[in-house]
C-alpha cells in the first residue's frame, strides 16, 4: 500500500507551483548572459528566508557571505574537505548521504549516540531535524559541547521551507556553515538544485572560487529569483498545513512540523520498518497532499 514513494522526502505535486516552474524555465533564456542574476537570487532568497512569519532563525544576519550551490550537498562537500582531518559526526536518522560518503572516505565517523563529541571532531545537523521535522531534542546539548571544544559545526536548513514553530540562535561560535535549498519547498526545483551557502567570512573554498567565477548554469539561479518573488516562505504550511492534519487523522500518524510529514509509532500497521536509525518513523505524504496525481 505504502511503497518507497512514502519513504523519501520530496516536495508537494502543486499543480501551480509545476506550471510556474516550467514557465520560468522556458523564460530562463532571459538570464544566460546576465551577469547579475546569481547575486540576485542569493540576496533575494537571504531575504525571502528571513521574511518568514511562521520561523525565525536569530542571528542567520551573522552570516551573510552567500554561495550559490547545488542543492545543500554541494556545501556538504566543501564541509567535509575542509574539515578532512578531523572524525565526522551526525545523529541517527540524519539525510544517508553523509554516512555513505563517509564509510568510504572518512572511516573514523561515528554516530553521535555513540560516543561524546571531542575535539577533533566536526558535525553535521538538519534543523529541522530530517528524521521528524523538528529541532532534534539533543541539538543544543551537542552545540554546548561543540562550543566548548571549538567543533565545526554545519547547520542543514534543507527543510525550512515546509516547516512551522522553528525558532532558533544561531549566532553560536561553533556554527561555521547554513545550508538552504528548495528542492523540498517547490515542486519540479529538485530537478534544478537551487540552493545557498551562508557563512561568516569569506574562505576561497571551492564554493567561493566558483561563486567568484560566476561558473553556474543561469536556469537554477534565474527560476529560483523567480519562486522568492512569487510565492512566500511559508507557502507549503499556509496552503496544505491543514489538509496534512486531515491525511495524518486518516493514516493514524501524528502530525510533524514538516508539512510534508507524518510520524508513526514503530507498532503501526504500515509504517513499522519506516525505520532510519531513530526512534521515530517518518512518513512522507506529500503525494498525498499534492494536487497531481502520480
Amino acid at each position: 500500500m505504502f511503497d518507497d514513494k512514502f519513504r523519501r522526502a520530496r516536495p508537494i505535486p502543486d499543480l501551480g507551483v509545476l506550471n510556474f516552474v516550467n514557465n520560468s524555465i522556458q523564460d530562463s533564456y532571459k538570464y544566460l548572459y546576465d551577469k547579475n542574476i546569481t547575486k540576485d537570487f542569493l540576496n533575494t532568497y537571504y531575504e525571502w528566508i528571513r521574511s518568514s512569519e511562521l520561523n525565525n532563525l536569530h542571528g542567520l544576519e551573522k552570516f551573510d557571505n552567500l554561495g550559490y550551490i547545488h542543492g545543500t550537498t554541494q556545501a556538504f562537500d566543501a564541509f567535509y574537505s575542509e574539515n578532512k582531518d578531523r572524525r565526522m559526526r551526525c545523529f541517527r536518522g540524519e539525510y544517508r548521504y553523509h554516512t555513505v560518503i563517509w564509510r568510504n572516505n572518512y572511516p573514523g565517523w561515528k554516530y553521535i549516540e555513540d560516543d561524546e563529541i571531542r575535539k577533533n571532531d566536526a558535525v553535521v545537523i538538519s534543523l529541522p531535524f530530517s528524521d521528524f521535522g523538528s529541532e532534534h531534542p539533543e541539538m543544543q546539548k551537542v552545540l554546548d559541547s561543540c562550543d566548548r571544544l571549538n567543533v565545526p559545526v554545519l547547520v542543514d536548513c534543507a527543510y525550512y521551507s515546509i516547516t512551522k514553530d522553528l525558532n532558533f540562535d544561531l549566532d553560536r561560535p561553533c556554527i561555521d556553515t547554513i545550508a538552504f535549498s528548495m528542492s523540498k519547498a517547490f515542486y519540479g526545483v529538485e530537478k534544478l538544485r537551487i540552493g545557498m551557502r551562508c557563512k561568516r567570512e569569506f574562505k576561497d573554498d571551492s564554493v567561493d572560487a566558483l561563486n567568484l567565477a560566476d561558473y553556474f548554469s543561469k536556469i537554477g539561479p534565474a527560476v529560483g529569483y523567480r519562486l522568492c518573488k512569487k510565492y512566500d516562505p511559508d507557502f507549503n504550511y499556509k496552503k496544505y498545513g491543514k489538509k496534512q492534519e486531515e491525511i495524518c487523522k486518516k493514516l493514524k500518524i501524528e502530525t510533524s512540523d514538516c508539512v510534508n510529514f507524518g510520524l508513526a509509532s514503530k507498532e503501526h500497521e504500515y509504517f513499522s520498518d519506516f525505520e532510519r536509525g531513530s526512534d521515530w518513523r517518518r512518513v512522507c505524504i506529500s503525494l498525498l497532499l499534492g494536487e497531481i496525481g502520480i
